[in-house]
């Protein structure tokens, strides 16, 4: 009986040994079934000007609905890339139809002007308003319902082009609609007519207003987004800002207060370097732009850098204030250890509007691939984007892989690390280039890195590798 138990006992020592023998076996097995080098292409950062969507200087063109003919429409011929605009600014009048619904006819050219500026590729700031004379008392509804009637008909339009509209500033009222010299500027019209837009648009549309102080009361709150509740489609986590007085006077001529910020004084305009402060969080996950305006000290090259920075600042006007863009153009940047250095002042602004990602450096660990990224711009980009690692044989042989990343938190300023598993032992032995390659999916437009590598339709080329079979 005893000589059976001790056979047994060692048939199954036996077995147990074989299967860790085994297990070790197929896990070195695996591992020396092949060797993988990685040669990185340099990861050079590059001064150059970049064509990515919803950034930078925009133009402005405006249409009067209701009037016999449209001017200021692109060309269909102007579509290719080369005369692509990128990010523009349209101004809709509705003062035609201050106290009445617009017509068909009204709305089908709002659907004209939207159609022609999606084919051509570009982002568009939508604001609707019934006054560019600073006469807005005058040619505004006489109703707070003919308003919200005129969203409500608007909407239907802009909800069908959520490809190209990015943003739309203001809530229909106010001189040139910049929420001032308005009947409808209580508080409770303010809130009524943001909430009501909030609700008729499409919740991928960023909304904004003109000063910080507006998002507080509407939202009856000084609360910011966190990465727990940005880009949830709620109105806090789309309210924005535009700042048509940006860096003018000290207090952005009205955009800021004399408060102290406290959760006391919410509704209350801050002082500067409170609502400063205020932009630098909030503006992580919403959009923040407008003009500046009036050449005095604050907009010096040094000092608009700095505030450009903190209020994530993603697009300006390219044709106001001229004497300050005229200003930033003579300045020259300084910093010997930068790629801006020489630069001028207008052109590192122009770069560093919204986004701008560089990589840093680029590794492989066993089978695991591993980008560094960072942010240099103003700001995020707003829209969450796909990323993909692609393998290309010499042979042609192509193997694409996602990568897992949410870019619109790569905050300004910080560096974003992801990584990528790669199937290496099931490549067969050879050279591969590797591509990296960032596309905004509502756009399909690819987003490109401030680097100096070579491109094709694979993406960036970053790197080569090259696997060998041992046994």
């Amino acid at each position: 009986m005893k000589t059976n138990r001790k056979k047994s006992f060692s048939y199954l020592l036996f077995f147990l040994l074989l299967l860790v023998f085994l297990a070790l076996f197929a896990f070195l097995g695996i591992r020396s079934f092949y060797r993988a080098n990685y040669m990185p292409e340099p990861c050079t950062e590059s001064a150059d000007e970049l064509s990515n969507p919803y950034i930078g200087f925009y133009h402005m063109y405006g249409y009067v609905l209701g009037s016999d003919s449209l001017s200021n429409l692109p060309a269909a011929s102007d579509s290719d890339a080369k005369n692509r605009q990128g990010i523009v600014m349209l101004e809709v009048n509705l003062q035609n139809f201050s106290n009445e619904d617009l017509s068909d006819s009204a709305l089908s050219q709002l659907d004209t002007i939207l159609s022609a500026w999606q084919r051509h590729g570009s982002q568009v700031i939508l604001r609707f308003l019934y006054d560019w004379d600073g006469k807005a008392m005058e040619t505004e509804p006489q109703s707070l319902e003919q308003i919200l009637r005129h969203m409500d008909q608007t909407a239907e339009v802009v909800n069908r082009y959520t490809d190209c509209v990015f943003l739309m500033q203001g809530i229909f009222v106010g001189n040139c609609g910049e929420m001032n010299n308005s009947h409808y500027m209580s508080d409770e019209d303010c809130t009524t007519l943001m909430h009501h837009l909030a609700e008729v648009t499409d919740p991928s549309v960023f909304l904004s207003v003109r000063t910080p102080v507006q998002r507080r009361k509407i939202l009856d709150s000084s609360e910011r987004p966190t990465k727990e509740t940005a880009f949830d489609g709620s109105l806090s986590s789309r309210l924005g800002l535009f700042n048509d007085g940006m860096l003018g006077t000290a207090n952005d001529t009205g955009t800021y207060g004399d408060t102290a910020a406290s959760a006391d004084t919410y509704r209350s305009a801050w002082v500067r370097e409170d609502e400063l402060s205020f932009q630098n969080e909030l503006c992580n996950f919403v959009p923040n732009g407008g003009e500046v305006t009036l050449d005095n000290p604050l907009n010096d090259l040094a000092h608009a850098i700095q505030d450009l920075s903190r209020m994530h600042v993603s697009y300006l006007n390219s044709e106001h204030d001229p004497a300050v863009l005229d200003k930033w153009k003579a300045a020259a940047y300084k910093d010997k250890a930068s790629v801006f250095n020489g630069l001028s002042g207008y052109d590192y602004i122009e770069r560093h509007l919204g986004y701008r990602y560089v990589i840093q450096d680029t590794a492989l660990d066993s089978s695991d691939f591993q980008i560094r990224l960072e942010n240099v711009g103003f700001s995020v980009c707003y829209r969450k984007l796909d990323l993909q690692l692609t393998l290309v044989s010499s042979d042609g042989e192509v193997f694409s892989f996602p990568i897992s990343s949410d870019s619109r938190f790569w905050i300004p300023g910080t560096t974003a690390e992801f990584s990528i598993s790669l199937p290496l032992a099931r490549l067969t032995k050879g050279s591969y280039t590797v591509y990296f390659q960032m596309t905004d999916p509502v756009l399909q437009r690819e987003i490109l890195p401030a680097n100096t590598f070579s491109h094709d339709t694979h993406g960036f080329s970053i790197g080569t590798l090259e696997i060998s079979k041992l046994y």
